[in-house]
């Protein structure tokens, strides 16, 4: 059985966690996505699907981007594409149906065991188009038994009859993005969401029989103090989300040039001020009983989630943390990642060379990455590390059939005396490496010791391509 993280964050300090802070990835795959290359493109992906062709008994999951927004955050990260245009949203779901129609004709009808939508925002998407995309999909590669499908929903414009529409699906699984309650943040990062608005469209979806509701939270955002995040928590807490995700802002408008309209209401929170932040929230939701889950989610005790990370079951990729249920992610959609475990490959950000690439009939990749056997060994520890905080050398040895504490003697070392030294403790007689309740929160300061991209991933000086690891 894995020990979940056991110090409450009351007794952690937040300028010692200050110290440590620095820009890195958050490792929802590795290599991350800036190390992806042109290289991989619609052949290659091609071929790798092919060559998954004769596994047609095994599973996988789908992720399905509709990049549409009615308005922009300023904060948002993500590849949107801002239109109150409606009416676009049928034309992407044929588009989307054609990108299937492709894999499928090189990966075979696998059966769907996970389905999810994500963006944007999915409820961008009228109910008949909702209804035309899930039944696509099930005619094209049908659901596995007990598939559990899943989407993002955003209370400022989702209809009950939406909600409704997707229950009748299927759907089990929300999304909400909350971020901040305080009005104040709020406007200084144009998303005003009432919390009527967020409570009428969780009650929809357990009354429609969604079983599982999380709420997204962002931490880092100006104008955020102690006091506002307390009573942000304390006010989705009354909302008895099963999962929330509490997410590090990261400021790069280097790269999203639009967050810089966020600076408008006064200065980014310093490596100080989000410490605080963070301890502060999670102080309120420890109190009320929910189980940290590795880097930054949180889940009621009887949650699937704690569950799989008690036992070692818990994975990580885009969406965050999961319980996997396929061994092969395919993305489809503008700017949508695939993993088939050997090979990362994401597909056009921009809608234009993605629909462009789907109607002359060509898979839509524009880059990714194929793991050799160092990556792949690596993304095993780094992975384990992110979903477990601590790492077993005798079964790494075991698996990949190397000496694990050879081959990693320079990361062991630099845990023992480096600048890293004290976030994680290195247990030679049970031959553990496992995090520290410092490093437990800084585990990606963790994984980046065994990161062998990271030398040529960083980004220029003040400009960075990560976000700040607390």
């Amino acid at each position: 059985m894995q020990a979940l993280p056991t110090v409450p964050s009351t007794l952690l300090s937040a300028e010692e966690l200050a110290t440590r802070v620095k820009p890195g990835p958050r490792y929802t795959s590795y290599p991350p996505a800036t190390c992806f290359t042109p290289d991989v493109g619609p052949d290659r992906a091609g071929e790798i699907l092919t060559g998954l062709a004769a596994a047609a008994d095994r599973p996988i999951g789908l992720y399905v981007h509709v990049p549409f927004c009615p308005s922009l955050c300023w904060y948002c990260g993500c590849n949107v594409e801002v239109t109150r245009d409606r009416s676009r949203g049928k034309g992407y779901v044929e588009l989307l149906l054609a990108e299937l129609d492709l894999v499928r004709a090189r990966l075979g009808a696998r059966p769907v065991a996970a389905l999810s939508l994500g963006g944007g925002s999915p409820n961008f998407l009228s109910s008949a188009d909702l209804t035309r995309l899930v039944e696509g999909i099930d005619a094209r590669f049908g659901f596995d038994a007990g598939a559990e499908l899943h989407a993002e929903l955003d209370p400022r414009a989702t209809t009950i009859e939406q909600v409704e529409t997707l229950g009748a699906l299927g759907f089990s699984r929300l999304s909400v993005g909350v971020q901040d309650f305080s009005i104040d943040v709020q406007k200084a990062i144009h998303r005003v969401q009432s919390m009527e608005q967020t409570a009428r469209l969780i009650g929809a979806a357990r009354d429609a029989g969604f079983r599982s509701v999380n709420i997204d939270l962002i931490y880092g955002l100006p104008l955020q103090t102690i006091e506002s995040i307390t009573t942000t928590m304390d006010r989705v807490l009354l909302l008895h989300p099963d999962r929330m995700a509490l997410f590090g802002y990261a400021h790069v408008p280097h790269l999203r040039p639009h967050q810089r309209l966020v600076e408008k209401a006064g200065p980014m929170p310093g490596s100080v001020a989000r410490a605080e932040l963070l301890l502060a929230a999670l102080a309120v939701a420890e109190r009320a009983g929910y189980v940290r889950i590795g880097l930054d989610h949180l889940a009621a005790p009887d949650d699937e989630l704690v569950k799989a990370a008690a036992s070692g079951g818990l994975e990580r990729n885009f969406q965050g943390y999961v319980v996997k249920k396929a061994e092969t992610l395919i993305g489809v959609g503008a700017s949508a990642i695939s993993d088939t475990g050997d090979a990362y490959w994401q597909n056009h950000a921009e809608l234009g060379p993605w629909t462009e690439a789907v109607e002359r009939g060509e898979l839509p990749v524009a880059r990714g990455v194929v793991l050799d056997a160092e990556d792949q060994l690596r993304r095993h520890v780094i992975t384990r590390l992110m979903c477990d905080g601590h790492l077993d050398l005798a079964d790494v040895s075991a698996r990949f059939g190397i000496d694990a504490e050879a081959h990693f003697a320079r990361e062991l070392a630099a845990l023992e005396a480096g600048p890293e030294a004290g976030l994680a403790v290195w247990d030679r007689e049970a031959r553990a490496l496992r995090a520290t309740a410092e490093g437990e929160l800084l585990i990606r300061n963790v994984c980046m010791l065994f990161d062998t991209h990271l030398p040529v991933d960083m980004g220029a000086p003040g400009r960075p391509r990560h976000s700040p690891t607390i």
